[in-house]
């Protein structure tokens, strides 16, 4: 009885529906007539790019805002500079502080106001979380930036360790002899962990210190002393280049500890002694894959013509990758006839590992040569059909990210790949380059541009170019 009643009660709302569906039918037939709403779009191709990046940093949320220096670092493009400093004129956060900090470090941007903001908060360095003290120091220490020794000393003696070791760190780049003494007296004091230790080791070594020659020969020298430190010594030792360190260096060439063999190698290899060169190619061949990366280096900042050959074994036949890779880039450096005849056929071997050619494509054009630019222009055409190429993928996104004169065809071809990351790796190159002649091209990609990407692309070019889309 109860089902019966329920299914009655569904029946009359169905009706009672039914019976309003077809009074209001005209009315909804009618709405359906009307034109669709215009769609607000914030990525019309009429809409300027930069000003619409400029507009992000004005109004635009923390995360929006990251959003985009994130984009702006991958494209290392540093035309918003003046926008981004502002920011630290306002009221933000520390993590945003953080994030325009680590974007100018990562884009190596020194700007007097950004350096004049990080000292004033480093002088009350108190109210800081460790983070935002972590990356000022980083930004601090850029090439370029002048030391502020007496802003960061009193660093030393914060509670956080990572704090004092970033402090030594900034210290060794940016100090000079007269904090050698600070520095030696923390090593030996009680309170001084390993990492601070090892930091400290370091920091000695950046300063080249000749007062600290006699104290890390006496940690190097000791064989009671932490094996740890007496590398880091070692390797100060070496960057230091003082003459009367030499035996030291040499003698620990000898030691049973694998690393404490590398770090003299490194070490030794920085001195112009007539039997280092011998040294460094007896070490080609050690069973330690580490001493080998250090003397694959060392010959290469030698421009060693008589270890081409046996680097090229190296790059062909050895069990470790970074040393095949450390070898690699050993002879680009050297730079002769024979080692640059081996890279281009490596590069086109279509038999050589993937790893191996994908960074012969980045040396290539950290600094193109004639005949290396040839073999990449020879490799590009052989992958140009094929589907997902790495190869092809790096060769162009490496153009994109250089200033590569007489390529224009090259970067005006990437244009047309069926593939939009290609292509937009072919449009960032052109503005890169300032490729005027690819002016049209662009121009149709800004209103055609099969993908949103490309399009924003190829505006925010033509913007900076001062050229309407």
């Amino acid at each position: 009885m109860m089902v019966k009643k329920i299914f009655g009660k569904q029946y009359l709302l169905l009706n009672l529906f039914s019976f309003l569906v077809t009074i209001w039918n005209p009315f909804f037939v009618w709405a359906e007539a009307l034109p669709a709403p215009p769609q607000v779009s914030s990525s019309s191709p009429q809409e300027s790019v930069l000003e619409e990046r400029k507009q992000v940093f004005l109004y635009g949320t923390e995360g929006e805002i990251f959003e985009l220096l994130k984009t702006l670092q991958e494209q290392k493009d540093a035309s918003l500079l003046e926008q981004v400093v502002a920011l630290l004129d306002g009221k933000i956060s520390s993590k945003l502080t953080r994030g325009i900090f680590d974007f100018l470090k990562n884009l190596e941007l020194t700007d007097p106001r950004a350096e004049g903001y990080a000292v004033k908060l480093l002088q009350s360095y108190a109210e800081l979380d460790q983070e935002t003290i972590l990356i000022l120091l980083q930004y601090l220490s850029l090439p370029g930036m002048k030391p502020q020794v007496e802003v960061v000393l009193p660093l030393l003696k914060d509670s956080r360790q990572r704090i004092v070791a970033a402090t030594i760190r900034y210290l060794g780049k940016k100090g000079n002899e007269e904090v050698v003494p600070q520095l030696i007296d923390l090593f030996k004091g009680q309170e001084a962990a390993e990492d601070l230790r090892t930091a400290i080791l370091v920091a000695l070594g950046d300063l080249k210190a000749l007062s600290a020659v006699d104290f890390l020969r006496s940690v190097l020298d000791n064989p009671d002393e932490r094996v740890v430190y007496r590398r880091f010594a070692c390797d100060a030792l070496g960057k230091i280049g003082a003459r009367e360190a030499y035996p030291s260096i040499k003698k620990a060439l000898e030691e049973s500890d694998n690393l404490l063999r590398a770090y003299a190698l490194n070490a030794i290899g920085s001195y112009m002694e007539p039997e280092v060169e011998e040294i460094l190619l007896k070490a080609l061949r050690d069973d330690f894959a580490r001493v080998r990366v250090f003397a694959a280096e060392k010959l290469g900042n030698r421009k060693s013509a008589a270890a081409v050959e046996m680097l090229i074994y190296r790059v062909r036949r050895d069990s470790d990758k970074q040393v095949r890779l450390s070898s690699l880039k050993a002879l680009f450096e050297i730079g002769s006839e024979r080692s640059h005849s081996f890279l281009q056929d490596l590069l086109l071997d279509d038999k050589a590992p993937l790893d191996l050619r994908l960074e012969t494509i980045r040396l290539s054009l950290q600094n193109p040569s004639e005949g290396g630019i040839k073999a990449i222009q020879t490799l590009m055409e052989r992958e140009w059909t094929k589907d997902n190429s790495r190869l092809l993928d790096e060769a162009c996104k490496q153009l994109s990210l250089r200033t590569v004169s007489g390529q224009e065809d090259v970067y005006i071809k990437m244009l047309s790949h069926r593939s939009f990351i290609i292509r937009i790796y072919g449009i960032r190159g052109i503005g890169r380059n300032t490729i005027r002649t690819a002016t049209d091209q662009l121009r149709k990609l800004a209103k055609e541009g099969a993908s949103p990407q490309e399009r924003k692309e190829a505006r925010l070019v033509l913007e900076q170019w001062g050229v309407a889309p």
